[in-house]
């Protein structure tokens, strides 16, 4: 599915047509058409698209497939930052602190766990 496509589907959840979204940009369908053929959309354009759609700008730009990559790694998407916060920086060290203390309490009850499996071995062997 090219955007295009996707922005079509968009469109008819929130029952506007593409014609009426290429009059709220101030253009013709068919130059809507080429601009998104030719990939040559101005960022200010995309911004009205994604206004009149109600998404944020940064899923125009987001791989499809970058939920999946980021999901099996340490790696944060680089569209979840919000420069607007003060306080977001202070929550992404708390998260960052709690993994850590998750991962640590992980490593302690498979100690613990083991601990446990050779005490269980050490008494089935003694009877």
């Amino acid at each position: 599915m090219d955007l295009k496509d996707k922005i079509i589907e968009l469109l008819k959840e929130k029952n506007v047509t593409y014609n009426q979204l290429a009059e709220h940009l101030s253009v013709t369908e068919r130059e809507l058409d080429h601009a998104l053929e030719t990939r040559t959309l101005e960022v200010r354009t995309l911004e009205l698209i994604s206004k009149e759609l109600r998404i944020p700008l940064y899923s125009f730009f987001r791989d499809p497939d970058a939920l999946q990559k980021y999901m099996n790694s340490n790696l944060e998407p680089y569209y979840n930052v919000n420069i607007w916060s003060d306080q977001e920086i202070r929550y992404k060290n708390e998260i960052h602190l709690l993994k850590d203390q998750i991962e640590d309490l992980k490593a302690e009850l498979a100690k613990r766990e083991n601990l446990i499996d050779a005490l269980e071995g050490q008494l089935k062997s003694g009877k």
